[in-house]
């Protein structure tokens, strides 16, 4: 009886010792879930910035039909306050504070978009691409791209930037 106490006797420090390295483990794998979905969180807020600025556009499209309706633009890049299209580029009337023509007021929306893309979105920028086809409805493709960096699952990947473009199709 004696022999048998004595083999017994450390086997309870041992079991406690694997049972905190079972709950170490547990929340070790907690903390790096808690990381991954901050991140999510942090992506999923972007991609909604992202669709709220292309609505945002879109609503001031359809608002100015006299201008979008006429299909006067063809293909633009916007990066803050600077467009490639020279007619938009060139209107430099503010719209809060003075009557405007549509094309003066096409030229402040975009510009004003724009800006808000590079404020809102990290290397936020836009395009907006409309076609004109006789006897179809003029259509425009909206286009939102920012960075976003990605974080790998695994030990081997690293954090990196990738360019996300939303698109959304309006008829103004």
């Amino acid at each position: 009886m004696i022999r048998h106490a004595a083999r017994q006797r450390g086997f309870t420090l041992i079991e406690a010792l694997v049972a905190l390295l079972v709950i170490s483990i547990g929340l070790l794998g907690i903390a790096g879930m808690q990381a991954l979905a901050i991140n999510n969180t942090s992506v999923a807020r972007v991609q909604s910035l992202a669709a709220l600025q292309a609505a945002s556009l879109a609503s001031a499209m359809q608002s100015n039909e006299a201008y979008w309706t006429l299909g006067a633009l063809a293909n633009t890049t916007v990066n803050g306050a600077v467009l490639s299209d020279a007619t938009l580029n060139a209107q430099s009337v503010d719209c809060t504070a003075a009557v405007c023509t549509p094309v003066q007021m096409a030229g402040w929306d975009v510009q004003q978009w724009g800006q808000s893309l590079a404020a809102l979105l990290p290397g936020g920028n836009g395009q907006i691409t409309c076609t004109t086809v006789v006897g179809t409805p003029i259509t425009c493709t909206i286009s939102v791209n920012w960075q976003e960096k990605t974080v790998g699952l695994n030990a081997g990947q690293s954090v990196a930037a990738q360019q996300q473009t939303y698109t959304m199709v309006v008829q103004p």
